[in-house]
Formats: structure tokens, C-alpha cells, sequence
């Protein structure tokens, strides 16, 4: 009987933590998303052929060498809204997606089902600027010349359809409006366009984008500026969308600015990863941000400052006590 007693003790034990019993580098809480342990990092970025991936690498590689604790380290492929999705549910501590879907989904909006409200904030990194392109030839002057045009709206699921989406609603256009609407690659879709198969494309990419040098070097290019009140509008109904202007001169024969709207890459954590692993990661991104822009170039304009931009998404603690030590924040 004694020894009965003894086990049902040590199977309550068990059961409430008491005892070290089972997997401690995983937990699920009770709003069912995934609380890991310090020294576990998931990172949703990219696929390896990704533009987010080498970035990826380079942080994670950076943290590891810093702290000999994490002993678990992956990266895990995925993209803007598929990251949100992902760290939402607990699959991983910290990723990488974009200010737009980050904001839509803690807001529960289309694409999203329901709120993603285990999402936090934690840095802003390089622009993802709205490129809308044709030939010199075209004919189109804006956006609304597109009625019965064929036009690339990018692969599905990506930013960029998401934006050409709104834009063209933004006209009281849908897709049913246009002749053809495509969902090819950026190579793809550059390359029917030299072809004079696609009339227009729409890109949410970093600036300059390398497709795109490549057009303007063999056909006349030119980019399509937003009017003031269609970006007020953009804007306003999502606040990681924000104006900006595409200096002249970026591509061969743009010589003019270009008014459109961006939306920054971000880094966002679930809010239950530990504060202690969020505030390392964002203290190895800040101090060592000048040596991640030989990673990738497009972090060239991004200073630590920079990384505290408001997107109307809250700060994961760990992440807003680090920006508070380097009073970044108040």
C-alpha cells in the first residue's frame, strides 16, 4: 500500500513539474502555443535560395558564437505570412516576415483566418518598396489605364500580391478587370515582359532589385508613382505600409523620383519565447549591424535607430528592454 501511495505521489509530481519528469525544452501552454527554453532558437525565414536566408544565417551563426548556451539552432524555411502563421502557433521563437502581414494578422485581417495574437514585435529592418513597372511603350501612364491589361502580380502568397491586390482595389479594380493576371517568378515574369507578354508588374522588393537592373539595361523602363491620395488611403488602412519616394536614377532611364509606399522587413517573436533569448538576439543585431550589411547590402540604409520604427505592433519584452538600455526607447 506504502509503496502505491509512493507512486501516485510521484506520478502528481510529474504531472505539475515538480519532479523533472519528461521533455523540458518544449512546453505547450495553455493558449496552445510552444514555450522553449533558452537555449532552443527555431527561426522562420526562408528557403535556402531565399534573399532572407544568408541574413538568417549570419545572426544565428553570430548568437551561437556569443552564447555557448544555445545549443539548438535551426532555420526554418517559410515566408511574410507563413512566418507570422508559424510563430504565431508556437513552431518557432523569433522570424522574420514583413511590417504588412505582421500588422494583418495581429489585427485578424485577410489574409488571416483569426488574430495572431501571440505575435510580438522586435526590430525593423530594410524597406520592401512597391515597384509597379512597364515599358516606355506601353502606353500606361497609371495604375488605372490596367483595365484589360495582362500583369504580374507575383507568386502567390508573397507581399507583393497582397499589395497589388490593394492597390488595384484602391482604383475599384479586382483582378477581374484585367485581360490576364499572372503569377510567375521575378525572372519569369521580366522576361515575358522583354517578350511584350505582360504590360505591367508589380514588385514588393528591396531596392535596387537585380531583375530589374537587367530590364532597364535592354528596354526602356519606367516605374509608375502612387498619387498622394491612394497612398493616404493605403496607408491608412494598414500601418506597415508607409510612403516613400525612389530616388532618380536607380535604374537606367528612371530619371525622376517615384512616389509609392514600402513595407520593412521585421523580425517578430511568439510572446512566449524567453525575454533572455529575444534580448540577445536583438542586442546581437544592433551591435553587430554594421558586419550584417556585408551580408546583405540591402541593410546598407538601416541604422540602429531604425530598428525601433512603430508598426502599431507591441514590443516582446525582451526586445523593448534592450531598446530602453540603449534609450532607443522610453
Amino acid at each position: 500500500m506504502m509503496k502505491f501511495k509512493q507512486l501516485v505521489l510521484l506520478s502528481v509530481m510529474c504531472m505539475v513539474g515538480l519532479a523533472g519528469c519528461g521533455d523540458q525544452g518544449s512546453q505547450t501552454n495553455s493558449n496552445g502555443s510552444n514555450a522553449s527554453s533558452s537555449n532552443v532558437l527555431r527561426f522562420y525565414a526562408a528557403p535556402q535560395t531565399g534573399s532572407w536566408y544568408p541574413l538568417a544565417v549570419g545572426i544565428t551563426e553570430k548568437m551561437k558564437k556569443n552564447d555557448p548556451s544555445l545549443e539548438q539552432v535551426s532555420i526554418e524555411p517559410g515566408g511574410g505570412v507563413a512566418n507570422v502563421v508559424a510563430i504565431n502557433g508556437g513552431q518557432g521563437e523569433i522570424g522574420f516576415s514583413q511590417a504588412m502581414p505582421t500588422v494583418d494578422g495581429v489585427a485578424g485581417n485577410p489574409p488571416f483566418k483569426e488574430k495572431t495574437e501571440n505575435v510580438q514585435y522586435v526590430a525593423s529592418l530594410f524597406p520592401h518598396i512597391t515597384q509597379i513597372v512597364v515599358l516606355k511603350d506601353s502606353g500606361i501612364k497609371s495604375v488605372e489605364d490596367l483595365k484589360g491589361k495582362t500583369i504580374n502580380v507575383g507568386q502567390k502568397g508573397l507581399l507583393t500580391e497582397e499589395v497589388a491586390r490593394r492597390i488595384l482595389e484602391s482604383y475599384d479594380m479586382s483582378y477581374d478587370d484585367m485581360g490576364s493576371v499572372q503569377n510567375l517568378s521575378f525572372a519569369d515574369a521580366v522576361e515575358q515582359m522583354k517578350d511584350g507578354r505582360i504590360d505591367l508588374m508589380f514588385w514588393t522588393v528591396p531596392l535596387p532589385f537585380s531583375v530589374l537592373t537587367d530590364l532597364s539595361q535592354s528596354k526602356d523602363m519606367e516605374l509608375l508613382s502612387l498619387p498622394d491620395e491612394k497612398i493616404e488611403e493605403l496607408t491608412k488602412q494598414n500601418k506597415g505600409l508607409v510612403k516613400t519616394t525612389i530616388p532618380k536614377g536607380v535604374y537606367k532611364g528612371v530619371d525622376h523620383e517615384v512616389q509609392t509606399i514600402q513595407s520593412p522587413l521585421v523580425v517578430i517573436a511568439n510572446k512566449n519565447t524567453p525575454e533572455d533569448l529575444v534580448y540577445e538576439f536583438t542586442k546581437t543585431l544592433h551591435d553587430n549591424l554594421e558586419e550584417f550589411k556585408n551580408i546583405d547590402p540591402a541593410l546598407e540604409s538601416v541604422n540602429q535607430e531604425d530598428l525601433t520604427a512603430d508598426i502599431g505592433v507591441p514590443f516582446h519584452p525582451g526586445a523593448e528592454t534592450f531598446y530602453k538600455e540603449q534609450q532607443l526607447l522610453k
